[in-house]
């Protein structure tokens, strides 16, 4: 017979962690003792967030500090790298990214910048404080994380705290947030040109998706082939967008819409010339002549409208065996597209295991829809607005396996639209 071992029995029976952990069960907030891969012991703590909870983890050197901590009045928010501390001083704490240069220099540059004292070279503290001219009743500030903040996120070297505001409830504290924490940064780009944004848990969905590929065990060798100078910019664009899905998608459709004139038109040839080879055309009649006409009738740019010529590309460059192999090696991206219920409200299951009809054309379909929502991101340009894909929502995050599917379909199309490289 075997039993668990608790991570908790390698600590010293004087360990603060033993201490916190009484008093956090004695609090009623769930906890448990984790190991790491490198052995550490910590005590995990789920800190309430509106309906649920986040874990964090509280290491052995933070054990003591954490003691002073009232953990039930501090909550996460939302899916931000932030937390609110209530009480007498309330203060929401978030942790800022910089879309370039290192955060904790370009801050510093703000006017109004204070280092704090006593000075420590090591750890250089210091913060910018932001007030208002209207008697409002709280305050902002953009500056190094407090010792709080550290404990409970770690993550990141500037943070935005707001400052004296009591909310009610966990949403009321996201919306406040959310309103006056971006507007905050919105004139801070405005004024200083620095471009900070809140930073996001990582959602689980996000390390799910990955394409996966069967592995190539041959070492590299000179290509034979070239690849059109644009589409293959393009591709490698939306390689690079790390963390955007929404940009990530749309470069991945402007590849298939590069090619959308030349394999528009094979279609609309292999139309012409099978009326043309029909025996019973006649070229005086005004019905068959019509026909033709109707063919060769084109709304703009390529043949048929745009929905017709991402189904003329993708059945062009992509044979269904190969769609096919593609779900069988990627089933998690096979489960998200065959899901009863869709993460993208309005798009229904594609199973690629049905036996009859055209695979192709329903994922065209798919592919269509999502762009139009994407593009058309406003009131009046693209139906109703709750059916727009807004930046940050979780169904933008589900875009990454949608995203999987459109590289594959790139890369197909520019391999298909390759010529031979000269020697």
């Amino acid at each position: 017979m075997t039993t668990d071992i608790n991570p908790a029995d390698s600590l010293n029976p004087n360990s603060p962690l033993f201490a916190l952990e009484k008093a956090i069960r004695a609090a009623g907030i769930s906890c448990e003792w984790v190991s790491m891969w490198n052995e550490a012991v910590y005590l995990q703590i789920d800190i309430a967030s509106g309906r649920s909870s986040r874990a964090t983890l509280i290491s052995e050197q933070d054990a003591r500090k954490c003691l002073e901590m009232d953990f039930t009045k501090i909550r996460a928010l939302g899916e931000y790298d932030a937390y609110e501390a209530l009480g007498e001083d309330p203060c929401i704490e978030v942790s800022l990214s910089a879309n370039s240069g290192p955060s904790s220099r370009l801050i510093e540059r703000i006017p109004g910048w204070e280092t704090a004292t006593p000075v420590n070279p090591r750890t250089k503290k210091g913060s910018v404080t932001i007030t208002g001219k209207r008697g409002e009743e709280w305050l902002a500030e953009i500056g190094t994380p407090s010792d709080r903040f550290d404990i409970l996120s770690g993550r990141g070297l500037v943070t935005l705290r707001l400052k004296g505001k009591q909310n009610k409830t966990h949403d009321e504290a996201l919306a406040f947030l959310e309103s006056a924490g971006n507007a905050i940064l919105f004139e801070v780009d405005l004024k200083y040109g620095l471009s900070l944004a809140f930073r996001r848990m990582r959602p689980a969905a996000a390390t799910r998706f990955g394409r996966r590929t069967r592995q190539n065990a041959t070492a590299p060798t000179l290509p034979r082939l070239q690849y059109a100078a644009e589409p293959l910019s393009l591709y490698r664009y939306a390689r690079s967008a790390v963390g955007m899905p929404l940009l990530e998608f749309l470069a991945y459709y402007q590849v298939l819409e590069y090619h959308f004139s030349r394999y528009s038109q094979r279609d609309l040839l292999d139309k012409l010339r099978n009326e043309l080879r029909d025996p019973n055309f006649r070229a005086d009649d005004e019905r068959h002549l019509s026909r033709i006409l109707r063919i060769t009738r084109q709304p703009g740019r390529g043949y048929g409208d745009e929905r017709s010529q991402l189904k003329s590309t993708v059945r062009y460059c992509v044979s269904e065996d190969a769609i096919s192999d593609f779900f069988s090696t990627n089933p998690e991206v096979l489960g998200h597209f065959s899901a009863k219920r869709q993460a993208i409200a309005g798009l229904e299951p594609v199973d690629p295991k049905r036996k009859k009809g055209d695979l192709a054309d329903p994922l065209c379909e798919r592919i269509y829809d999502i762009r139009c929502r994407v593009v058309h991101s406003k009131e009046d340009g693209g139906g109703q607005v709750d059916s727009l894909l807004m930046p940050f929502s979780p169904e933008a995050e589900s875009l990454r396996a949608e995203n999987v599917l459109m590289r594959f379909l790139a890369q197909k199309v520019l391999i298909a639209g390759a010529v031979d490289l000269p020697v």
